[in-house]
């Protein structure tokens, strides 16, 4: 006889706000978005991650996300199960396969940053990370066409969802905002972050039926506005009308969690970060390092753009250059200063 499995669970703090694409998941797959608690130091007040502008522009996006579909998923959808599915999308996911294109797109684009390695030899950084990343794709694209053929299969649930938000957005009983994001940029640049993170009301017919709601982005009057939320507690009012109804199980009290032996997801299925959260101590003591070699780059915005490659090489994730001249401010003034 099989041994009964038992699954430990614990309530969920839902915060004020979340991403529309977190609204999206929520509606279509019963993704509850999580208050994200967050604390810098600077205040005593704990936070949520999302939308605290100290923590901007890295959290224009949302910073967890689901890597691949849950079994209870396919279960509670009614999609049938392909075994070979998990292994393949594990490996996609954290290889970050299906942004490669981007990224290599990305790249290419910027204004060619030369280094001597240590062959002596002059490079063009970006062009090699493209090349590096272009490799990768080759390699991993086919099993990424699997993977993405077997998800197709829940689009028509996201595609009720999103029609669903729209219909509500539209007759104005939910409610949405979203930070202008030339603003922001303007008021970054002069340093004034907290004016900057200004959310504006989004009017119900700035949306369109094809609007992409998993961008978490909107064009207002031609400009574009980022970090699109919305409140849950529009959503939770609505509940009957946007959240499936779910399957009743039988739960018992064990001290702050609930036992329960008909619920379980897979541990593979834990939401992982993002590759935007980045340790600011290693790259301060990488910028450190390359001051102690006599190594530092000509100007500052060279530099920058140095400790972004750094971070991409070496810890896997890629600041945005905001993020690093606020972050890295003070150490860039002051080495450059004795320079």
């Amino acid at each position: 006889m099989a041994e009964e499995k038992l699954t430990f669970l614990t309530e969920v703090e839902i915060p004020l706000f979340c991403f529309m694409s977190e609204v999206v998941e929520w509606i279509a797959f019963g993704r509850v978005p999580q208050m994200q608690h967050h604390s810098d130091g600077s205040t005593d007040s704990v936070v949520d991650y999302r939308f605290y502008w100290r923590e901007m522009p890295d959290n224009f996006q949302p910073s967890w996300e689901f890597p691949w579909f849950d079994p209870l998923e396919f279960e509670s959808l009614g999609v049938s199960v392909v075994e070979e599915y998990y292994p393949a999308a594990e490996k996609c996911a954290f290889e970050d396969v299906g942004n490669l294109p981007k990224q290599i797109a990305e790249y290419e684009a910027k204004e060619p940053t030369y280094i001597e390695g240590d062959d002596g030899v002059t490079f063009n950084l970006w062009q090699k990370l493209a090349d590096e990343k272009r490799e990768d794709l080759i390699e991993m694209g086919p099993l990424q066409v699997f993977v993405d053929s077997v998800e197709a299969r829940f689009k028509p649930y996201q595609d009720i969802a999103c029609a669903k938000l729209f219909q509500l957005l539209v007759q104005g009983e939910i409610h949405s905002q979203a930070v202008n994001l030339e603003r922001w940029e303007r008021l970054a640049e002069d340093g004034e972050y907290e004016r900057a993170a200004k959310f504006e009301d989004v009017s119900p017919d700035a949306y369109a039926l094809d609007h992409d709601w998993m961008e978490n982005e909107i064009f207002i009057e031609g400009r574009k506005h980022v970090a699109l939320r919305v409140s849950t507690a529009d959503i939770l009012k609505h509940r009957a009308f946007l959240l499936q109804s779910g399957k009743t199980i039988s739960v018992e009290r064990f001290g702050a969690f609930y036992m329960s032996g008909n619920a379980g997801r897979t541990n593979l299925q834990a939401k992982r970060g993002r590759r935007t959260v980045v340790d600011w101590s290693a790259i301060k003591a990488q910028l450190s390092e390359l001051a102690l070699r006599n190594e530092l780059p000509k100007g500052k915005d060279n530099c920058i753009y140095e400790l972004i490659a750094f971070a991409e090489r070496e810890l896997g994730k890629v600041p945005s250059r905001t993020a690093v001249q606020r972050n890295m401010a003070a150490d860039l003034d002051a080495i450059y200063a004795q320079s």
